[in-house]
């Protein structure tokens, strides 16, 4: 009973120390089926810190054995891949750290077999991994060292250290297209002509602002106005009226649709707290170079819609007031991904700007984004 109280005293001190550190924190937990096995870790411990610290040197490791209650009662599925990774992740936040790293250590006659791993205790996921097999009659510091080291090789794919800085984004759309049908009509004993024109003028532009300030959060603001007209006239020789008589008609409509949309949605809840909806994520690829995936999205601004329609000839004429309707409108910036570009996870500092265009196929509609990012790292 004791064992348990000095547990979860340990626990309680570290969710409770940690909850507003700054640092990135990986906990070591150990494992073992002989105690000659004990000898090992700390050896393990310390060569992992110092390859740990010197490539991310925002880094802070901690350990205790006193974790081994916990993980023992799980081995099954937490070892190796036996299952899934749950349980990792609660022993993790429970003690506010970021990564877990769990060595485990067998003896197996004569030969000692080590094996690690390291899960990003939020996702539940091992992201590296390595194993080292020691002779009997070897020290097996060369093996530990080999273990520490390849763990490390491993996170290099990984954001561990947070790249932080400014994101921008602007995103201009313009169309200007113009439809025409036409054929021939007949009615009346005289040939005739029905012809649609349809003109769509558009232009929008999006302007975000914003700032990474830890590995996947997004402070900032947008900015976005939209105007968009669509005329149509229809002109008929053979318009049918009401009536059933048929006779010329020209008519006439004008759509004009603005919008305004000023600053960040905040639906996201994060510790208990509402928080921006934006989000950034670097990958590093294996070849060395990575990618950069922005997604917002802005609260709701105002959109108005304006139609005027008119309409004169032989029957059906109309010329109402202009119809005016209010309503509420968003803009995304949808997911998009940037890159990829020359860099690693151990560079202090990512940077790029660009510009690029596309047309949509269908509408002929043109998007210009122009980004430009310049994220340090601590």
């Amino acid at each position: 009973m004791r064992k348990h109280i000095i547990l979860l005293m340990l626990l309680f001190y570290l969710s409770s120390g940690v909850a507003t550190a700054a640092k990135t924190r990986f906990f070591i937990a150990t494992s073992w089926n002989n105690q000659a096995a004990t000898g090992y870790f700390p050896h393990f411990e310390v060569m992992f810190a110092n390859a740990l610290k010197k490539e991310f040197p925002c880094v802070e490791t901690m350990s205790d054995n006193s974790i081994l209650t916990l993980l023992e009662h799980e081995k099954q599925k937490q070892f190796l891949g036996a299952g899934d990774y749950e349980e990792l992740s609660t022993i993790g936040q429970a003690m506010g750290c970021d990564y877990l790293v769990s060595l485990k250590v067998q003896v197996l006659g004569t030969t000692t077999l080590i094996t690690a791993f390291c899960a990003d205790t939020r996702k539940s996921k091992v992201i590296s991994r390595s194993m080292a097999s020691v002779a009997d009659g070897s020290s097996g510091i060369k093996d530990m060292e080999k273990v520490s080291k390849e763990l490390v090789e491993g996170l290099k794919s990984y954001e561990i250290c947070p790249f932080t800085g400014p994101i921008n984004v602007e995103v201009k759309t313009e169309r200007n297209d113009k439809k025409t049908e036409s054929y021939a009509v007949y009615c009346n004993g005289l040939d005739g002509l029905y012809k649609l024109d349809v003109t769509t003028k558009k232009t929008s532009d999006s302007d975000w602002k914003l700032n990474k300030t830890s590995k996947n959060r997004i402070i900032g603001s947008v900015t976005y106005t939209l105007q968009e007209e669509t005329e149509t006239e229809e002109h008929n020789d053979c318009h049918t009226c009401t009536s059933g008589r048929l006779g010329p008609r020209l008519y006439k409509e004008t759509v004009l649709k603005t919008a305004k949309v000023e600053g960040l949605s905040n639906e996201s809840i994060a510790d208990n707290q509402q928080i921006e909806d934006a989000r950034a994520e670097i990958t590093f690829l294996n070849n060395g170079t990575y990618t950069l995936k922005v997604k917002a999205a802005s609260r709701k601004g105002d959109m108005k819609l304006r139609t005027e329609k008119k309409a004169e000839g032989t029957c059906d004429n109309q010329n109402p007031p202009p119809v005016s309707i209010d309503k509420k409108a968003d803009v995304p910036l949808e997911e998009t991904t940037f890159g990829p570009f020359p860099g690693t996870s151990l560079d202090k500092v990512l940077s790029h700007k660009d510009t690029y265009s596309t047309i949509d196929p269908v509408t002929k509609e043109k998007t210009t984004i122009t980004y430009d990012f310049n994220l340090k790292r601590d």
